[in-house]
């Protein structure tokens, strides 16, 4: 079990397989999973969306956080990709009929690589999934380049505070509590291993506001989540000059 999460570590692009095969049990996984939802939503309203703007929800996974996002959106449209083609089924199963409407699509794309043209987007929504770039700088010059001048991003992840007690804390309810419990649920234990293990290894929120900033956003800044939640979870926003 841990040869297999320390690959994933060395090769992210493996991870969306790795999804594949818990996608029919993720959503009753993360439902018990306190504040997930509430999380996105918060994140998402970080945005400040109008209602008619074109949003990438990128790593969308199986349409939670195109949930969040939907919650804004009245005229505009959500765009969901990810990588992982069993996600992806799950996600289409929950939202037929606003993809009948024209207010969603999900497409099947690797986030490192993405097939839209310069300034296709107003805004950009992207949960959990910078972590498990291989490179999180070009990831976000590419997502800087897609958005529109003016456009908003918020990366939506977990993220350390920078306190001393933060990564014991992880590392207790990780290896104490995630793993044995998703494992139980999904029935796997791969991906949650390598979702402990990629904490511990991602940004700061010092680091990733720091990033962004680095990449040409402005008004970078980082918004911890609620509660104890604070210590691992926190948005970042910025945006592209106009």
């Amino acid at each position: 079990m841990g040869l297999k999460s320390t690959v994933l570590i060395d090769n992210k692009q493996a991870v969306p397989k790795e999804f594949n095969k818990i996608s029919g049990r993720y959503d009753f996984a993360t439902g018990l999973s306190h504040g997930y939802q509430e999380d996105l939503n918060y994140s998402a309203s970080l945005l400040k969306l109008e209602g008619h703007e074109q949003v990438l929800d990128l790593c969308c996974g199986t349409g939670k956080s195109t949930s969040a996002v939907l919650d804004f959106i009245a005229t505009g449209k959500v765009i969901g990709v990810d990588n992982s083609e069993g996600m992806l089924v799950e996600a289409n199963k929950k939202f037929q009929q606003k993809s009948v409407e024209g207010n969603v699509e999900f497409q099947l794309q690797d986030a490192m690589h993405l097939n839209f043209p310069p300034n296709s987007f107003d805004a950009i929504f992207m949960a959990y999934g910078l972590r498990n770039m291989p490179d999180y700088k070009v990831c976000l010059q590419q997502l800087f380049t897609l958005l529109k001048p003016g456009g908003k991003l918020v990366i939506h992840d977990y993220s350390l505070a920078n306190t001393w007690y933060a990564r014991p804390l992880w590392g207790i309810l990780g290896w104490g509590f995630i793993v044995p419990f998703c494992t139980v649920v999904s029935g796997s234990s791969r991906i949650f291993t390598y979702l402990v293990k990629s904490v511990f290894k991602f940004l700061s929120p010092h680091q990733a506001i720091e990033l962004l900033t680095q990449v040409g956003f402005v008004n970078a800044k980082a918004y911890p989540h609620k509660y104890w939640r604070a210590i691992f979870f926190h948005a970042f926003y910025g945006e592209k000059p106009g």
